[in-house]
């Protein structure tokens, strides 16, 4: 009764609460409701997804077997003969089971990892000495790779044996699974009582709580997600009966009766990548299908989330709200929910926007192939050996799917090697007749596709260019958000673009440097556009001929910024400050208030964000668990900000940009970046005219670049700039610059006071204005030392400028629109 008291008080307005009954957050259905179906808000913005299922080898998805038969989570026992002979006999499966055992020599073979340690004493079943060994550690034993703890590595054994079917090593790999069960069980059953008990995200959430390292793991952690699931099903055979009783209990305990992240959430707003990360639950769950303690209501409670993640998260041209780096952090969890989904006859795998998302994995592949480019965090990596491993095995005749797999494989990557997430690849392996050979440098088997050179999705707000698949052809992605409503991966870049030609990357994108001077826009005065920006506005675009025009407005960006919803909450009285779960942001957004003292903050009104907010306040669902309705806060208030490009696909291909802002009627000092990352220097700069190289061109005895004949350049000529308006002041503007710099995040000082965190050394290019308004004009034109340089006039009144080059010429009108923006066309012959 005193634990249930003070859970109570702790609670604060939580519903009244019944003996054996955990505290939850008022106005919130139950984890019983939810699961019996129970659905408090109106219907989400319908969406359309075909169905497309062609290609699809049922045969390789197996039958699911009775109830007690094991494994059945991803395979069935009489799948495991094939999958034995594709490690022994197929390149690919060679390779990922070498990998395999280079995984378990790290992990349990090696005695300075003293996870092998823990593991001989689990092996033995000996508990009490395992638990003495974690808690003089003071933690379980250090991940072996990203989000992969210790349990991963029994998995793998349990994997390996059942390959071999090995039984001494399957029996050890058992009695390890069921003590390492019996330790976490009493801590997975004891969260049920935390606050907010019944959600496993939420009682996962750091608190003080009393017991040892084992017993503070909880519902979240202690199953190691999913790997619990998949350690019963690998280890089943060889364990005995009493074993299994435990094993199958602790799955129950994390499982039965309990939700997870997004479950309380309208279906539109289970839209980005941790709604994916939460399948792990319904995963684990399927290991103890039809069997004592099974919760059926938790698979079909999952098979709900992940259809709302691919409906609502990805558009209906496959783009994820998040970069394709972040999505596939998602996809560790959600690929192989899909496929056991499948197996069991939800359609998941030939969701239409699912099956699109190979187009947008190919669109977003730079002609180099050697990365992706797409924008949020994540947006320089690509698809997942776990992904591409998934389209090539279950859709075998799919060109896109082995297309996707052989540029993730390619030879320099060696992807089929290092702490990647294992298991689904090695269970997926295919033979690959190309493993090892280089990629066409013609992009042959990219043509073939029939893929557009230009996909446009109205949803993001993302366009992708380029002027063919080979090696050495120019591509453009250029971005104006549309479709921002909250907290999430996305960046300060509105207009952003990225560029690449000639087999490298000019312009690029970042990890997860979220400012404005990290990318590939404009500061004004050192200040950006706001984090986060909000949605942008998308003009247009068109195409005449192979000439490509698109404009975006990026003004509210720079106008407003969001902070993170939840500081924007009173700390006083906001009942979610009185969990654990939100207790940590109560200080945050005190901190927050006092420092936006004054600063007039209201609720944001641009229509994207009002639709998707509006009318679903009910129980006041929250992205992320935390973070409702944005508030918006002015930043950096300008008059005008658009940005157009102009993109020359043919031959010769050029990329013009050009910018049209302005903050107020006083002279500023603008600046126009473009991260070029650490492998550029300038060969030289003369009449505005910039010419970048690879750093490791040769160089002269001064220590400058000396371009050798062929190699490549991008020139960047500056065609307009604003000046001061008083010659006197012209001392003033600064020279242009590629200037190698600490990229570090700034948006706080950091403990001590030199910022936050840091991605260490890297470049960009300044072209920097002081003036009124800078009208940036830049031409980018990728060529080759020898070539000759392009041609660039005005006419007298600079309505027209002809570029000609090799290719030919092309000449574009410049006019004004009624809001002083710049109208770029295709000038007719006269």
């Amino acid at each position: 009764m005193k634990k249930s008291f003070t859970l109570f008080l702790i609670a604060g307005m939580a519903t009244a609460t019944l003996p054996g009954q955990t505290p939850r957050f008022a106005s919130e259905l139950s984890a019983e409701q939810i699961l019996d179906g129970e659905y408090p808000f109106p219907p989400s913005p319908k969406v359309e997804a075909p169905l497309n299922l062609t290609g699809l080898d049922r045969t390789r998805l197996g039958e699911v077997p009775p109830p007690g038969i094991h494994p059945r989570i991803l395979l069935s026992p009489d799948q495991l003969p094939g999958l034995r002979e594709r490690l022994r006999h197929t390149n690919v499966g060679r390779a990922l089971y070498a990998t395999l055992q280079t995984r378990l020599d790290r992990s349990l073979r090696d005695p300075q990892y003293w996870g092998s340690e823990l593991y001989q004493l689990l092996a033995n079943g000996d508990a009490d000495s395992a638990t003495r060994l974690i808690e003089e550690k003071g933690a379980m034993p250090p991940d072996i790779g990203h989000y992969q703890p210790f349990l991963y590595a029994i998995v793998l054994e349990a994997l390996d044996a059942l390959i071999l079917e090995d039984e001494t090593r399957g029996k050890a790999a058992a009695t390890a699974i069921a003590t390492y069960a019996s330790l976490v069980r009493p801590g997975i059953e004891a969260s049920r009582d935390f606050p907010l008990g019944e959600d496993v995200w939420r009682a996962g959430w750091p608190t003080e709580r009393p017991g040892g390292v084992l017993d503070r793991l909880g519902a979240r952690y202690g199953p190691g997600g999913h790997l619990l699931g998949y350690a019963y099903d690998f280890a089943f055979r060889w364990m005995t009966s009493s074993q299994r009783d435990s094993v199958r209990a602790t799955i129950a305990a994390a499982t039965s009766g309990r939700t997870w992240l997004g479950a309380r959430l309208p279906r539109h707003f289970r839209n980005w990548n941790w709604i994916a990360v939460g399948l792990q639950l319904p995963l684990l769950a399927l290991a103890i299908e039809g069997e004592e303690g099974y919760d059926p209501r938790v698979y079909r409670l999952g098979v709900e989330l992940a259809r709302d993640y691919l409906t609502y998260g990805i558009s209906a041209r496959g783009i994820s709200t998040e970069a394709v780096g972040y999505t596939q952090f998602g996809l560790v969890w959600a690929n192989p929910f899909f496929v056991a989904a499948q197996r069991r006859g939800a359609d998941l795998l030939g969701h239409g926007h699912h099956r699109a998302m190979l187009d947008w994995y190919l669109q977003t592949t730079v002609p180099a192939r050697d990365r992706w480019l797409s924008h949020g965090d994540g947006g320089d990596a690509g698809p997942s050996i776990g992904t591409a491993a998934m389209w090539r095995w279950f859709f075998p005749d799919d060109p896109k799917a082995n297309a996707v797999w052989r540029t993730v494989t390619a030879p320099d990557r060696k992807t089929l090697e290092g702490q990647f997430h294992l298991v689904e690849a090695l269970v997926w392996a295919a033979d690959d007749p190309n493993l090892g050979q280089p990629l066409p440098g013609d992009g042959a088997d990219l043509t073939k596709l029939g893929l557009s050179q230009v996909m446009f999705d109205p949803e993001r707000g993302s366009l992708i260019a380029r002027s063919g698949w080979d090696r050495d052809a120019a591509f453009v992605q250029f971005e104006c958000r549309t479709d921002s409503v909250g907290a999430s991966h996305e960046h300060a870049d509105r207009g952003m673009f990225t560029f690449a030609a000639l087999g490298r990357v000019w312009a690029k994108d970042n990890f997860r440097s979220v400012e404005t001077r990290h990318h590939n826009n404009i500061l004004i005065d050192g200040i950006g556009q706001g984090y986060w920006p909000g949605p942008g506005s998308w003009l247009g675009w068109a195409e005449d001929g192979d000439l490509l025009f698109a404009a975006c407005d990026t003004k509210q960006a720079y106008d407003w910024f969001w902070p993170k919803q939840i500081l924007t909450e009173a700390p006083a009285t906001f009942p979610r400050f009185d969990f654990p779960r939100w207790a940590s942001y109560g200080p945050q957004a005190q901190t927050f208030q006092e420092v936006m003292r004054g600063v007039p903050g209201e609720r944001e009104k641009r229509p994207g964000v009002v639709n998707f907010w509006e009318g679903f306040e009910h129980g006041d669902p929250r992205l992320w668990d935390e973070d409702g309705w944005p508030v918006r806060y002015p930043h950096n208030p300008v008059q005008r900000a658009f940005r157009s490009i102009a993109f020359e696909r043919g031959p010769h291909p050029w990329l013009l940009v050009v910018d049209d802002i302005q903050k107020d009627n006083e002279e500023r000092l603008y600046e126009w970046l473009m991260q070029t990352g650490p492998d550029t220097e300038i060969a030289s700069v003369k009449d505005g005219d910039i010419i970048l190289c690879d750093a490791t061109a040769p160089r002269g005895n001064d220590g400058l670049p000396r371009p050798r004949k062929g190699d490549r350049l991008l020139l960047v000529r500056v065609l307009d700039l604003g000046h001061p308006a008083q010659t006197r002041d012209y001392h003033a503007r600064p020279s242009a610059r590629l200037e190698t710099f600490e990229r570090r995040d700034t948006l706080d000082p950091g403990p001590d006071g030199l910022g936050g965190r840091t991605f260490g050394l890297d470049k960009r290019l300044v072209i920097a204005s002081r003036s009124m308004a800078p009208d940036f004009k830049i031409l980018l034109y990728p060529h080759r030392q020898g070539d000759p340089l392009p041609k660039t006039a005005w006419n007298d009144d600079r309505s027209r400028l002809t570029i000609t080059t090799p290719g030919g010429q092309q000449t574009l009108t410049l006019s004004r629109s009624g809001d002083n923006r710049t109208l770029l066309a295709r000038t007719e012959s006269e």
